[in-house]
């Protein structure tokens, strides 16, 4: 079965080094690479996953043009790059234009890295600018485990955006909401909101998910790990243990990813 991972991250090698320690002591939870590029293609070589998706995230308004050049020249075969934007910085509107065209399908945000609310009315324009670019808005969802309540990235505050722009491509990580998944089901369950399964099992019971990727659909769930922060191998034992059946399970591991990014059919 083909596998694409959705959901990674790794770092320039210099910034790995001393990036991973850091998020290692404020998380208390332990990598499982080193972070870099060659960490990561050989976690994929041992799960036997095709391609990964690496998802960036701009901590400062003043990294955002400096990321997306990296990432567009660090994108290959095996490692789809996302690329990065700030919400609310002044600039946002010409950072924007280098993302589109540098040519990124997403974009990955993390309300509370970069301190801002989805569902922020200043932030309209922003999010409007990207629903007409058609690209996908990739949220940080839930709980994070370097911070501390309250967060931003609410299911329930994603769901306000949904409704304030209708056809927004939302993508809510962590099935919907990190440890948020009573409000998952009162507030996105059934809705056009893609998530992945990365940080769900060990944290709700298999019976659970299933119910949920049976009551949203198995069309809007992908598999993502959260790579270096999960093991591959392991996630990806874990949703074959759901025993969903080859069709649902062909959609959560590939199908429905290159529906959503073409490109990673190649």
């Amino acid at each position: 079965m083909r596998i694409i991972d959705f959901h990674t991250h790794f770092f320039p090698d210099k910034v790995a080094a001393a990036a991973i320690p850091k998020m290692e002591a404020t998380s208390d939870h332990k990598a499982y690479t080193d972070g870099t590029a060659a960490g990561l293609l050989a976690s994929m070589d041992s799960a036997g996953i095709e391609c990964s998706v690496a998802l960036p995230v701009a901590t400062n308004p003043d990294k955002v043009s400096s990321i997306n050049r990296f990432s567009a020249s660090a994108g290959n075969r095996r490692l789809y790059m996302m690329g990065a934007l700030y919400p609310g910085t002044p600039l946002w509107r010409e950072h924007l234009d280098e993302f589109l065209e540098l040519g990124f399908a997403g974009v990955k945000l993390h309300p509370d890295y970069q301190e801002f609310l989805p569902d922020d009315p200043d932030l309209l324009p922003f999010f409007a600018a990207l629903r007409d670019s058609g690209r996908l808005v990739i949220f940080h969802a839930g709980e994070d485990l370097s911070y501390k309540p309250p967060y931003g990235g609410t299911p329930a505050r994603l769901a306000a955006l949904l409704e304030q722009l209708p056809g927004i491509n939302i993508f809510a990580t962590h099935m919907g909401g990190y440890r948020m998944w009573d409000e998952v089901e009162r507030c996105l369950v059934g809705k056009p909101v893609y998530m992945d399964t990365s940080f769900s099992f060990g944290e709700i019971s298999d019976q659970r998910i299933r119910s949920l990727i049976g009551r949203h659909g198995a069309d809007y769930v992908l598999f993502g790990t959260d790579s270096p922060w999960l093991d591959q191998q392991t996630e990806v034992n874990n949703v074959l243990r759901l025993r969903l059946g080859t069709a649902v399970e062909e959609k959560i591991f590939y199908g429905n990813a290159v529906r959503l990014v073409p490109q990673l059919a190649v």
